[in-house]
């Protein structure tokens, strides 16, 4: 029995423990997972703060491209001409804002170019009022008169800018052709007072039909333009650059109908090298329905890429050797997008423009706009918004040299690209590079910059543009706030000061300018 006994207990021992076991079992699992979750966390947080991102500079390359001393640039669309009394061209704290930007072109164009008629009356028999489907605003014919035009003039030439004009090429014959009359009045008046300047025909042809209702075929524009070419060779201004042919909605996914891509190439073929540039309009979202997150989301910021490569077939394909403009360009279309376009998240995606479109070889980038709407540069206190006090950091720091920066990914968050340093911002004369670009991410990543000798004579200065919200109006300089001085004059740009040889920090949702004073390159040289 009393085996029995402990036979017994061994019984209930072996069912306590199993028991046990089967309580333990999920409690264990349940334990296991939370720490794996923890530790999940953990190790993103650590990769987060320790990722790296390695870039080489190789000091014996040639020179990637040479773009025009011009590059960005800034328009004033024509619609705002509309309303010349409301246009602050005669202000000085205006003209001292463009004139920190030059030298740079200043394009007068956009969908009201081709409702401007100079010192006359629009006839009746022109076409009415039309709202335009992309940004509501309803477009009209309006007389454009000598006095505006010279009082617009004088605001270039004291901002030291360069205009670019863009005639009106909805003035038909009965046959369909263009009518010249108004653009001769306004070319001979042009040239009776001494105005250097260059030209376009014309705003978005290929999407004519979608806002005027009227169709011109590439065939034709490109007959007008060189009648407009003949124009302007026998009126003092074989001289000026000729821009065309204004194209937008390239490689559209969604407007297939007026992609710009296939007016190009029948324009080119028909063309008789009548343009110095080809040129086109590029928006990467509707201005309309963008988030916040779509100007820090990388795959906005690939679609250039795409569009450029799309249009540099179609040259490459007709056998033209011709360079491209970005003529027109912001974030979003259709006025941009309300309290998001003028502000400092915008700046990202102008600043990679900058930097991928130097580095396909494209001359000239023109910012729209300057002043008015939501994207503009200035805002209407006349105090400069972000993307202004971007582009002063581009002008000062990055020259039109253009230099290949290796990594395996620079379609990210972090994005970056190399310039020769230009003359002015040289320190006693010493040789620099320039790299510049952006972290996206809500988190600070650590670049090293390789392929180059390494000395004690190198020394990196550091410019990084922060902000508190993305959304803000304002902009910080190594944390400080940037701000002219009371008499309109820059401030001075104190950097941060690295050692060569260390890993460098971009901080979060930063653009950052890297000064790197002592590497030669002899091609920035040439």
């Amino acid at each position: 029995m009393k085996n029995q006994y402990k036979n017994l207990d061994g019984h209930e021992s072996l069912y306590a423990s199993r028991r046990l076991r089967l309580i333990q079992s999920p409690l264990i699992v349940i334990l296991c997972f939370i720490f794996l979750v923890f530790s999940q966390s953990n190790l993103s947080q650590s990769l987060s703060k320790g990722e790296r991102h390695i870039f080489i500079l190789n000091p014996k390359q040639p020179l990637l491209h040479t773009s025009s001393t011009k590059f960005l640039s800034f328009s004033f669309d024509t619609f705002s001409l509309r309303k010349m009394n409301e246009l602050p061209i005669s202000d000085e704290r205006f003209i001292n804002l463009a004139r920190l930007l030059s030298p740079a072109y200043i394009r007068i164009g956009g969908t009201s170019a081709d409702c401007l008629f100079f010192n006359e009356s629009p006839p009746q028999n022109s076409h009415t009022q039309v709202t335009s489907p992309i940004d509501g605003n309803h477009y009209s014919n309006f007389t454009f008169s000598e006095e505006d035009f010279l009082s617009l003039y004088q605001f270039t030439k004291k901002s030291e800018l360069r205009m670019l004009f863009d005639l009106n090429v909805l003035i038909r014959n009965p046959d369909g052709s263009w009518n010249d009359s108004n653009a001769r009045q306004i070319v001979e008046f042009a040239k009776y007072h001494e105005m250097t300047l260059d030209w376009q025909l014309g705003n978005e042809p290929n999407s004519f039909k979608h806002v005027f209702n009227v169709d011109i075929s590439p065939q034709q524009l490109a007959k007008d333009y060189f009648a407009l070419r003949s124009l302007l060779n026998t009126s003092g201004y074989n001289d000026s650059i000729l821009v065309g042919p204004e194209v937008d909605n390239i490689k559209n996914p969604i407007n297939i109908t007026y992609q710009g891509q296939y007016y190009v190439k029948e324009f080119l073929k028909n063309d008789e090298d009548c343009i110095d540039y080809v040129t086109w309009h590029q928006y990467y979202i509707n201005g309309r329905t963008a988030k916040v997150q779509d100007f820090i989301d990388p795959k906005v910021f690939n679609i250039l890429s795409k569009q450029i490569k799309s249009l540099q077939d179609v040259i490459d394909g007709v056998g033209k050797k011709i360079p491209m403009w970005l003529s027109e360009t912001s974030t979003a279309f259709g006025g941009g997008a309300r309290n998001i376009s003028d502000r400092f998240v915008a700046g990202f995606l102008f600043l990679d423009k900058l930097g991928y479109s130097a580095s396909e070889g494209l001359q000239v980038v023109i910012r729209q706009s300057f002043f008015n709407g939501h994207y503009a540069m200035v805002g209407p206190d006349l105090n400069p918004n972000a993307v202004w006090w971007v582009s002063v950091f581009y002008k000062e720091f990055v020259s039109n040299k253009v230099l290949k920066l290796a990594t395996i990914n620079n379609f990210g968050n972090v994005r970056l690209y190399a310039h020769c340093t230009p003359e002015k911002s040289l320190v006693n004369r010493v040789p620099a590079v320039t790299v510049f670009g952006m972290n996206l991410h809500n988190y600070s990543v650590n670049i090293s910059i390789q392929g180059y000798k390494s000395t004690p004579k190198i020394t990196i200065f550091m410019y990084a543009l922060t902000s508190d919200d993305l959304q803000s109006r304002t902009i910080k300089l190594n944390g400080k706030d940037l701000n002219l001085l009371f008499n309109g004059d820059l401030p001075p740009f104190k950097p941060v000061i690295l050692k060569i040889g260390k890993f460098i920090t971009l901080p979060a949702h930063s653009m950052v300018f890297i000064v790197m004073h002592g590497i030669d390159i002899p091609a920035c040289f040439t």
